[in-house]
């Protein structure tokens, strides 16, 4: 059984959330609030496994919060959901430690979608959000070979090395090599910012773990 929290600070919203997460028989609701100030000794208290995180919430922004919970608990997975579509605030909170990037917009299906993927493992992101315009500087985005693009896009959505090998009919020593090489020629850090460019370019979106 999957525990949740939801943090939502309007109470009509989060009973349409309560009702849809409830069709599920293995997700149970553990803890909710509309307070930010309480988010984080909720999780703690629940030993929650997932958090429903909007981030506008009074007393504490959401990215803080993300960033605050992974540090104590780098096992919950956090999905925001959120009005917010600008994708600078999609890369902040991706790179605070956020495992999903919901909008509010879309169904309730891409919800409990985007909910069974990052409690799976991988990263989800709204399917709105890859038709956003980008404006941003695209240094170095030309040396990127086509295999080194397929292998961003699945180490951004929660593959392993072993898992990107198999499916692409390579060795372990040549993914990790195309890694490394893509993340110099971009200066990515950490798979954090690696998924943050991803989405950046709607690569997140091309290939998610069943």
């Amino acid at each position: 059984m999957k525990r949740i929290v939801l943090a939502e600070d309007h109470a009509m919203i989060r009973d349409g959330l309560r009702l849809l997460l409830t069709t599920r028989a293995d997700w149970t609701i553990v803890g909710e609030t509309g307070d930010g100030r309480a988010v984080a000794e909720i999780v703690r208290q629940t030993e929650a496994d997932l958090l429903l995180l909007d981030l506008d919430l009074p007393g504490c922004h959401g990215i803080q919060l993300a960033e605050q919970i992974k540090a104590e608990r780098p096992d919950v997975k956090i999905l925001i959901l959120t009005g917010n579509a600008q994708l600078a605030t999609v890369r902040t909170a991706m790179s605070a430690g956020a495992d999903g990037y919901m909008l509010k917009h879309e169904d309730g299906g891409e919800l409990l979608d985007a909910i069974s993927l990052v409690l799976s493992g991988a990263r989800y992101v709204s399917k709105a959000l890859s038709q956003l315009p980008e404006s941003e500087d695209r240094a170095g985005v030309a040396s990127v070979t086509t295999r080194e693009k397929e292998i961003l896009a699945l180490v951004a959505n929660g593959y392993t090395s072993q898992q990107i090998a198999d499916k692409l009919s390579l060795s372990v020593l040549t993914v990790r090599k195309h890694r490394q090489n893509l993340m110099s020629k971009l200066s990515l850090r950490n798979v954090a910012e690696v998924t943050a460019y991803a989405i950046r370019d709607g690569l997140a979106l091309a290939d998610r773990k069943a």
